[in-house]
């Protein structure tokens, strides 16, 4: 099965990636004769709109019309599902900071716990406007425990 996911990832990279996707990763399971294939699937990192509906749609019909020009499990019939990395993911690698430049960020590092108006990204570190006293703060990368986006309902 890790070569069907290999072969997948190899497949659906280039094409997401030339409609502005980026492919965050495609896992399989399987259980007896069934087969399940989740393909999840985010906008660039040029892009800090959130991933709606409709790239979604988008994307899972990028996906299924690559994936219907080849063999997937040998042939066997599998369920396909296309989703993105949702909302409340943990903030780890450069691109996912990118993606959610502007928003309001909750992080714990090793020392302690606080919000960062996220306004920059770098290779090894994030900065912004820490709203509790107002001045800039540069927070390294590797010192970053759990970020995560502060989700505001309406």
């Amino acid at each position: 099965m890790d070569e069907d996911v290999a072969q997948i990832e190899e497949l659906l990279r280039e094409p997401l990636q030339a409609s502005g996707f980026y492919l965050e990763s495609v896992k399989a399971v399987a259980a007896g004769q069934r087969r399940a294939l989740t393909v999840v699937v985010d906008l660039d990192e040029s892009s800090t709109e959130p991933m709606s509906m409709d790239k979604i749609a988008e994307s899972s019909r990028l996906v299924g019309d690559t994936l219907d020009e080849v063999e997937v499990f040998r042939d066997k019939p599998y369920q396909l599902e296309v989703t993105s990395p949702g909302a409340t993911r943990k903030l780890e690698a450069p691109r996912h900071f990118k993606r959610v430049l502007g928003r309001r960020l909750e992080i714990s590092t090793k020392k302690d716990t606080f919000k960062l108006d996220l306004d920059d990204v770098g290779d090894h570190s994030i900065s912004g406007i820490d709203p509790a006293s107002r001045e800039k703060r540069t927070v390294k990368l590797g010192d970053i425990v759990k970020a995560q986006v502060e989700l505001k309902f309406r």
